[in-house]
C-alpha cells in the first residue's frame, strides 16, 4: 500500500467512522433477531426432523457403527483415506496446518482490499476448502450404512417390566423357571437352581448386583454370561429392563397392605384370593424344590401333597396343619410358616375363610 492507497482509505474509514451505527441498540438489534432466528430453526429441526433413535455406544456390539456429529463428517470421511497408521499422519498434519495458516494469515495476505474479487487467491483457496467440506460431508452421508434402530423397550416402568418378561422367558426361564421359582438343572438331574422370586433373594440383591450377573454370570457356578461384552447376545439396555421385570416381583409390606381389604372378602376364590398368595409367599420353597415334599403349584397339590398330607381338612381350618403353621404353631411338619416374614392378619383369615367355607376350587 503506497502513500496514496494508505491517505485514501484513512479518509474513507473517518467517513464511514462518523456515519455508523450504535452498537446498542443497532448492532445487539440485529444479533437478536438472527439469534432468534436461529433458535426457530433448531426447533423445527428437532419437532418436524427429530433425533434417530441409536442404541447406546456399545464397545462390545460389532454391529454399532460409530459416526460423529454432522459438522465432523468431513473429518470422519477424511479418515478413511489415511487407512491404519495413517490416521495419525492425516489428524496431525491438518491440525498443524489449520493452526499455522491461521496463526500466519495476518502476515500471508496483507492486502487492503476486502471485495472477494480483489482477493483471488484467498478467495480461491477459502472456496476449494469449503467444496472439499461439503464434498467429504456427502460422501460420509452416502456411504456410511444407516444405524440400527434402538429396539423399543419402552419409557415407563410397565412398558419396561413387559419387554423385560418377554426377554425373561426367552433367556431365563429355562435355568430359573417361568416365574423366578427356579427349574432343575439339566446337567445335573434332582438339583434345582434357586428361586429368583423369593423375599431373600429380591431383598439382598441390589439392581446392579443383578445386572451384573446377568451381563457376566456365574461361571463357577454354572451360569453363562448373557451380555454381549462377554460372549452373550444381550445388550445393557435389554439386561436393565429383565432387572426390572425381576424387581418386579418383589411387593413390599406397605404395597401390600394398600391392595384391596381382603377383610370384606365373605366368600374367597381359590384362583383369585388364595393362589396368589400362595405363590407369591410360598411358591419359592414349595414348587419346584418341594420342601417336605409339600407343593403348591396348583389346587391339588395344596390339598394332597407333603410327608403330613393333608395339611388342609375342608370346612375345619382350626385343625389345618397349614393354619397352625402360618399362626407360628409348631406342628409335626414343622413351625413358622413362611419362616423369614409371616404372613398379615388378614392374608391369614381369608385363607382360614376358604378353608371353613370348604376348601373348593373355586
Amino acid at each position: 500500500m503506497n502513500e496514496a492507497e494508505k491517505k485514501d482509505y484513512l479518509e474513507r474509514y473517518k467517513k464511514k467512522k462518523q456515519n455508523g451505527e450504535y452498537f446498542w441498540p443497532d448492532t445487539i438489534a440485529k444479533d437478536a433477531v438472527v439469534s432468534l432466528g436461529i433458535f426457530v430453526l433448531l426447533i423445527c429441526l428437532a419437532v418436524f426432523v427429530g433425533v434417530p433413535n441409536e442404541p447406546p455406544a456399545n464397545p462390545s456390539d460389532a454391529s454399532y457403527i460409530p459416526r460423529p456429529e454432522w459438522y465432523f463428517l468431513w473429518a470422519f470421511q477424511l479418515l478413511k483415506y489415511f487407512p491404519g497408521k495413517l490416521e495419525g499422519i492425516a489428524i496431525l498434519g491438518l491440525g498443524a496446518a489449520i493452526v499455522v495458516g491461521l496463526f500466519g494469515l495476518p502476515f500471508f495476505d496483507r492486502n487492503p482490499k476486502r471485495h472477494p474479487l480483489n482477493r483471488l487467491v484467498a478467495t480461491t483457496v477459502m472456496t476449494l476448502i469449503v467444496v472439499g467440506l461439503v464434498f467429504l460431508t456427502i460422501q460420509a452421508v452416502v456411504s456410511t450404512p444407516p444405524q440400527v434402530e434402538a429396539i423399543d423397550l419402552g419409557a415407563d416402568l410397565a412398558s419396561r417390566v413387559e419387554a423385560g418378561g418377554t426377554l425373561y422367558q426367552e433367556h431365563c426361564a429355562e435355568c430359573h423357571g417361568a416365574d423366578g421359582e427356579g427349574a432343575e438343572i439339566t446337567s445335573s438331574p434332582g438339583d434345582f437352581t434357586d428361586p429368583l422370586n423369593s423375599e431373600d433373594f429380591l431383598i439382598t440383591r441390589s439392581r446392579d448386583t443383578i445386572f451384573q450377573v446377568t451381563n457376566y454370570g456365574q461361571p463357577g457356578l454354572g451360569m453363562q454370561a448373557l451380555g454381549l461384552a462377554y460372549g452373550g447376545q444381550l445388550t445393557d439396555q435389554e439386561i436393565r429392563v429383565i432387572v426390572d421385570f425381576i424387581e418386579a416381583w418383589y411387593v413390599s409390606p406397605e404395597e401390600e397392605a394398600a391392595g384391596p381389604d381382603l377383610a370384606l372378602i365373605e366368600t374367597p376364590s381359590y384362583a383369585q384370593h388364595v393362589q396368589p398368595i400362595l405363590d407369591k409367599r410360598c411358591a419359592s420353597c414349595h414348587s419346584r424344590r418341594l420342601k417336605g415334599n409339600y407343593s403348591v403349584v396348583d389346587y391339588n397339590a395344596v390339598m394332597t401333597s407333603g410327608d403330613n398330607a393333608p395339611v388342609i381338612i375342608a370346612g375345619d381350618a382350626a385343625n389345618s396343619i397349614l393354619v397352625q403353621m402360618l399362626h407360628g404353631i409348631k406342628t409335626d411338619a414343622g413351625g413358622q410358616m413362611p419362616p423369614a416374614r409371616a404372613l398379615r392378619a388378614d392374608q391369614i383369615q381369608l385363607i382360614e375363610r376358604w378353608i371353613d367355607q370348604g376348601a373348593q376350587n373355586n
